[in-house]
């Protein structure tokens, strides 16, 4: 009898510690998912911002350089290529602010809530 229910709890413990791998395993694969989305986000606004950076530099100081007069062309072009590296700098920023989660942070603290559980409380 004694056996019986060492045996049963045995099996209780590891089916627990399975399912809890299973649950850990699906957190981990739906964070991945999110990471891969956010990284092609990120991947896709880079390259946007690398397109209007110097497309849109190159066809406004072509343009104003044919449209100023001559005394005014310099001036204007500094003007201009200021103002294309600001909206580069601020993209820039954009994707150094939204860059810096720590990928499966949700898995990361889950798993060390499960471990603090398993000792017996917060250490």
């Amino acid at each position: 009898m004694m056996r019986k229910n060492l045996v049963a709890d045995v099996r209780g413990i590891a089916s627990d510690a399975v399912r809890i791998v299973r649950t850990r395993l699906e957190l981990l694969s739906i964070e991945f998912q999110e990471e891969k989305a956010r990284v092609v986000r990120q991947v896709l606004v880079a390259s946007g911002a690398l397109f209007f950076s110097f497309f849109g530099m190159l066809l406004a100081l072509a343009w104003l350089v044919l449209a100023l007069p001559v005394e005014y062309r310099q001036a204007v072009i500094g003007c201009v290529g200021l103002a294309f590296l600001a909206a580069a700098a601020s993209c820039a920023f954009w994707l150094s602010r939204n860059g810096g989660r720590t990928p499966f942070a949700s898995t990361i603290d889950t798993l060390i809530r499960d471990e603090a559980a398993f000792r017996g409380g917060d250490d």
